[in-house]
């Protein structure tokens, strides 16, 4: 598996644990398909590059961290990675991995605008978060 495989998978673990404070990284990846010695290298690569942030670390084990701010930007699309970057997931109906390369371009997203006005969000934060999940369940992150 490459790197910018791996990083993506770390990276979208921890996105997926976004909201809460550091994380236990040893208990949030090792059940990942992530090489153990590989995970160290990819977690250096992430925090150097300011995807990710690691306020603590122990002797042993990989300690604590979580995602950025920039590495949420980088997942949702709003940010170009500042390394190679592979986000992959696998479709249950084919049991086929999918992988999916982040670029700076931009999604061309069609709307049904019958159906888009009747689950219309009434504000701003609601609206961008709809189409944040949408966008995660379009291309089957979620």
């Amino acid at each position: 598996m490459r790197d910018s495989e791996l990083r993506g998978i770390i990276l979208a673990a921890l996105y997926n644990q976004r909201r809460r404070d550091p994380v236990s990284l040893d208990q949030e990846l090792g059940g990942l398909r992530v090489p153990s010695s590989a995970t160290e290298s990819i977690l250096r690569q992430l925090e150097k590059k300011g995807l990710i942030e690691r306020p603590f670390r122990p002797l042993s084990g990989l300690g604590n961290g979580r995602i950025t701010q920039e590495g949420i930007e980088v997942i949702e699309g709003k940010r170009s990675p500042p390394v190679s970057i592979l986000f992959q997931h696998v479709n249950s109906q084919t049991d086929t991995d999918n992988i999916q390369k982040v670029s700076d371009t931009k999604l061309n997203v069609t709307i049904d605008h019958s159906q888009a006005s009747q689950d219309k969000p009434k504000s701003p934060f609601g609206w961008i978060s709809k189409w944040v999940m949408d966008m995660l369940e379009k291309f089957g992150w979620i």
